[in-house]
């Protein structure tokens, strides 16, 4: 049996331990307050991925032949607004960005078209945070695409002191029992879309003429 790549640790730890006990509506609020939770929040995705990498520093000889999944924060360049994420980078590109994965108030959205993900969730996650400027809490020397000096102010505050941060996520509603299976991450997407749904058909069957639809 093959050994698990760094990204494949990382992912299968944060999707253990840290991924399914959020509470996305608690971390919502903390991006338009305090930032004091989704600072927490990112301390833990960034020990993960230090335990998986070996260090916070990176190039081209980590991850997957320099292809690597890290912790980072993004801030839309229109109206401000800033979310949690998770980046994909190849570091053989001198760190060009491949992907993100937004942590919401849904759960995991992940930009672009995805079938596992309800269609008008991505549409509004997409206009609530597209297009962004970001960052990350790794060291990245090689990445000409991310210049530290001219990031926005709330980004260089959220890297600047997020590792100040901690949170206990045992203490968190949402973890299941120790018989429970725990949520991997498309799970909780999947939870999500469907508490949607039920809200969703419950309001049609009170008014044929109007249709609600999710809100950030």
């Amino acid at each position: 049996m093959n050994e698990k790549n760094a990204i494949e640790q990382y992912i299968d730890n944060i999707n253990e331990n840290i991924l399914p006990f959020i509470d996305y509506e608690k971390l919502h609020t903390s991006y338009k307050t305090d930032m004091v939770y989704a600072k927490g929040i990112l301390n833990l995705l960034h020990e993960a991925m230090v335990k998986a990498y070996g260090a916070d520093r990176l190039d081209w000889r980590d991850g997957n032949d320099g292809y690597v999944v890290i912790p980072g924060v993004v801030r839309n360049m229109k109206n401000g607004n800033i979310c949690l994420a998770l980046l994909d980078l190849d570091l053989n590109s001198s760190g060009e960005h491949w992907g993100t994965d937004f942590l919401c108030k849904y759960g995991i959205i992940t930009q672009g078209e995805n079938e596992e993900q309800d269609k008008q969730i991505t549409e509004l996650v997409h206009k609530f945070y597209v297009p962004y400027d970001y960052c990350y809490t790794a060291v990245i020397p090689c990445d000409h695409h991310v210049d530290e000096s001219t990031l926005p102010k709330e980004l260089k505050s959220v890297i600047n002191d997020f590792h100040k941060y901690k949170v206990d996520l045992t203490n968190s509603p949402g973890i299941p029992d120790e018989n429970s299976k725990k949520p991997s991450l498309l799970e909780g997407v999947r939870e999500a879309e469907k508490e949607i749904q039920e809200k969703d058909n419950e309001k049609e069957k009170q008014s044929t003429n109007k249709k609600s639809k999710p809100e950030l």
